[in-house]
């Protein structure tokens, strides 16, 4: 009976140690992510810009940029980020900063006359909207850091922060600056094409006084 619990220990503790050598192996390279803001405000289709913090304490080079988690990319309209080389034990005292851009969605309705481009006024009686979601540290390979396209990631492996982003409603007057526009270039027109009717005239009376001077 001992001998039996004894050869149970071992197969444990045997595979306890498989599983060690495996997660060791795992994570001998990797990324990590520091930051100092959890949250942000953007005025409504802005660029806004955050910068977060990168390191790597495992033994070999990696290279990373920083993405969003999946519910933020449908909210936002664009973004892009740096892509970092992160030598192997680089501490957390010694990350580096990477700079993350987005832009920041259309959020509040306007009032517009015509479609909605034209002629827009905003009103801002609405709370702030604000959507949460993660951003995320991921290790990419070579092939993207340098040639800056999507060669995805070698290992799939990331870590994420936490993150909230405020779209500010900024209110502002309907803008008829076009229609004062529209309205002098037509008053332009029409008064230049009577300067050219007047002209028009009055050559013609002039060429009818020179007939008749001939004819006498």
């Amino acid at each position: 009976m001992r001998g039996e619990n004894l050869e149970k220990k071992w197969k444990v503790l045997g595979a306890f140690l498989l599983v060690s050598i495996f997660l060791f192996s795992f994570i001998s390279a990797g990324v990590g992510i520091k930051w100092d803001q959890q949250s942000v405000i953007v005025q409504e289709n802005k660029k806004a810009c955050i910068t977060y913090y990168v390191y790597n304490p495992w033994e070999k080079d990696v290279y990373a940029k920083i993405d969003l988690s999946d519910e933020l990319k449908e909210i936002i309209l664009s973004y892009e980020s740096e892509r970092k080389f992160i030598p192997a034990q680089t501490s957390s005292a010694e990350a580096l900063p990477t700079e993350f851009c987005f832009k920041s969605p259309r959020t509040y309705e306007k009032d517009c006359w015509i479609g909605n481009i034209l002629f827009c006024k905003q009103e801002c009686g609405e709370e702030m909207k604000i959507y949460s979601g993660e951003v995320e540290a991921i290790e990419i390979s070579e092939a993207e850091f340098k040639k800056g396209g999507t060669g995805g990631s070698a290992t799939q492996m990331s870590v994420s922060a936490p993150i909230k982003v405020g779209v500010q409603c900024i209110a502002h007057d309907r803008n008829l600056s076009l229609i004062y526009i529209v309205v002098v270039l037509i008053a332009g027109t029409l008064l230049t094409l009577n300067i050219i009717k007047r002209r028009k005239n009055k050559n013609k009376e002039n060429t009818k006084i020179i007939k008749s001077k001939k004819n006498k």
